[in-house]
């Protein structure tokens, strides 16, 4: 496929550069096939439910119902939305994990509703439209809230539900963050059916770790049980000279995603074989029953060194 072909056939959103980043040959599938799924995972399912009821609850649902809310939320997701028809690979069985998830949830969102900063915070943007150029190039996505603190600080969050708490060094390398500061200086959000254009440049951005509302069970080093787990926030800066500097990082993701390497006459899109184990692809991915002749990252070395010396 030519450039063109390939900016016809995709959008350019921050799932896109998620995906890519993750592997290539799986956004391939996703973005150029159009390839669906073969199943979703529960707790993918469960971290969306979380962001939907997060929305509402920041929308006049602040006193509401916590299991009803969260259960509306959820049942949108596995029965309401266009992905409803693929299969939901669940951990145990669905009875025993949507209860789990649900207690879980429960817990979660009590202790987010009971914190003062979430208590005080004035929501600026939730679940916010944005779109930007970057380079010439539309970017389209979702910032999930841009929030007044109480000490007058504005602050752009991600929330996440993963089990795996993020660092550091990931939240201030993270590309999609960027991405959403960059919009909100140089984009523009879509707020109530109106295209605006904050031209905002936030004192903080980061990953609001929702886990870290999780009580523990047990005893732990230094810890009571019904402690809650830590600090929610992960929070990093990004300055003007990291935004430009995103402009040169962008620049060399699409070089990747608009001009892959060919291979008789076909484009190649390398896998990135880490990301298997937990990939909604194994059925359609070519890395797994040899139909390309790139395995892992040193044999994608190798063929590269190949199409380089042929060129």
């Amino acid at each position: 496929m030519t450039k063109q072909e390939i900016l016809d056939t995709i959008e350019l959103r921050q799932s896109t550069l998620k995906s890519f980043l993750s592997c290539a040959l799986m956004y391939s599938y996703i973005h150029i096939h159009k390839l669906e799924p073969e199943f979703r995972y529960a707790a993918t399912i469960s971290g969306s439910a979380y962001h939907l009821a997060l929305k509402w609850l920041h929308e006049g649902e602040w006193e509401g119902d916590l299991e009803s809310l969260y259960t509306k939320a959820l049942n949108h997701y596995l029965y309401a939305s266009s992905e409803s028809h693929i299969p939901v690979r669940w951990k145990k069985d669905k009875q025993s994990d949507i209860a789990n998830l649900t207690r879980n949830a429960i817990e979660i969102l009590t202790n987010y509703r009971e914190k003062e900063y979430n208590k005080r915070a004035i929501v600026l943007f939730n679940e916010a439209k944005f779109k930007v150029k970057v380079l010439g190039y539309e970017f389209t996505g979702t910032i999930d809230q841009v929030r007044k603190n109480p000490d007058g600080s504005i602050e752009l969050i991600d929330f996440k539900s993963s089990a795996q708490r993020p660092n550091m060094y990931a939240v201030k390398n993270d590309l999609q963050l960027t991405l959403y500061s960059y919009a909100i200086r140089h984009g523009s959000l879509l707020i109530d059916d109106i295209w605006v254009k904050p031209n905002l440049l936030v004192d903080s951005v980061g990953i609001y770790f929702l886990r870290a509302h999780e009580v523990y069970k047990r005893k732990v080093p230094g810890k009571q049980i019904g402690d809650q787990k830590g600090d929610p926030f992960i929070r990093t800066i990004k300055d003007m000279q990291s935004l430009r500097a995103f402009r040169y990082e962008v620049r060399s993701l699409l070089s990747g995603m608009l001009k892959p390497a060919t291979h008789n006459g076909e484009s190649i899109y390398f896998a990135n074989t880490a990301s298997c184990s937990f990939c909604a692809y194994k059925g359609h991915c070519e890395a797994r029953n040899s139909k390309v002749p790139v395995k892992d990252a040193d044999s994608a070395l190798e063929l590269l060194a190949e199409l380089n010396m042929a060129s």
